[in-house]
């Protein structure tokens, strides 16, 4: 009897317990929303499935890589961006990032950051430079807009001091033998213009005349011999005076015309011009400084 009445108690006291203390505890101060998911993704898609929705599984993943280039930076400037070896204007710039030249960040992001673009490494002025998505977005538009097919070929970076200082020099050498190359052509094209004049030297002078066999005057002797190589000239000395482009005396070519007080001749080179002089000695040459020389011009 007492067995049985110790048992009953025993049951009546597990019961209870039982009833008080359910299986799942639930949260009772959190709003339901802000309670951590006890279900994994297998426990989500079983309940998709069975609601028959459609859902994205990718909103339910944690990504665990960063955008490709979110450590990139673009300078965002119309003319360029200096590189500077300290995090202050009154440093020594190292480089220049030109508009939308790249860099790879290599510090915080604050009033300076540091960046490695080239063969440079050093800060730039934050307030230049586009980073984070937006340099993220970036970066993919001008690889899907590029031809090349390595992303690495797509991306300009800076060009350091040295660099520049070198490419200067090279361009500077690079003009220098352009102009040399163009004053070549023009002396051998005013040398053809000399030879060709030279052809009529002793046909006569006839004042008004533009005949080269004939006969001419002076300015009609340079304005025939010059229409042959397709080169219009004014009728009078007055209007030669201002054409082509002034050079001095020192630097004349063959081919330069030389204009004096009321005459005009060819430069032949070696001081000597080519001219129709006068009605007695008709076309000839003449010593170039032969009388006071008002402006030498050249046409080629």
């Amino acid at each position: 009897m007492d067995s049985i009445l110790k048992k009953g108690l025993f049951l009546v006291t597990t019961a209870g317990a039982i009833t008080a203390f359910p299986a799942t505890a639930y949260a009772i101060d959190t709003d339901t929303e802000d309670v951590m998911p006890q279900t994994g993704i297998e426990e989500v898609l079983n309940n998709c499935y069975v609601a028959d929705k459609e859902i994205e599984v990718e909103d339910y993943l944690v990504p665990t890589e960063k955008g490709e280039y979110l450590d990139m930076a673009f300078a965002d400037v119309q003319s360029f961006l200096y590189i500077r070896s300290e995090p202050t204007t009154d440093s020594e710039w190292v480089g220049k990032l030109y508009p939308d030249y790249a860099a790879k960040i290599l510090g915080p992001v604050g009033e300076w950051t540091k960046v490695e673009s080239g063969e440079v490494t050093g800060y730039v002025y934050s307030e230049y430079i586009i980073i984070g998505n937006s340099a993220e977005q970036k970066a993919q538009e001008m690889v899907q807009d590029s031809e090349n097919d390595s992303p690495e070929e797509v991306f300009t970076y800076a060009e350091s001091k040295e660099e520049e200082e070198a490419r200067i020099a090279a361009e500077a050498a690079e003009a220098a033998a352009r102009a040399q190359e163009e004053a070549a052509a023009k002396a051998g094209t005013g040398q053809a213009i000399v030879d060709y004049a030279c052809q009529f030297i002793g046909n006569p002078y006839v004042w008004g005349g533009t005949s080269l066999t004939n006969g001419a005057d002076c300015s009609g002797f340079v304005q025939s011999v010059f229409a042959h190589f397709g080169i219009s000239l004014p009728r009078t000395t007055w209007d030669m005076e201002n054409v082509g482009t002034p050079v001095s005396y020192d630097q004349a070519i063959p081919g330069d015309i030389i204009l004096y007080n009321g005459h005009v001749g060819i430069y032949m080179g070696n001081g000597q011009i080519v001219n129709a002089i006068n009605s007695s000695r008709g076309i000839g040459i003449l010593p170039a400084t032969y009388t006071s020389i008002v402006t030498v011009r050249r046409l080629v």
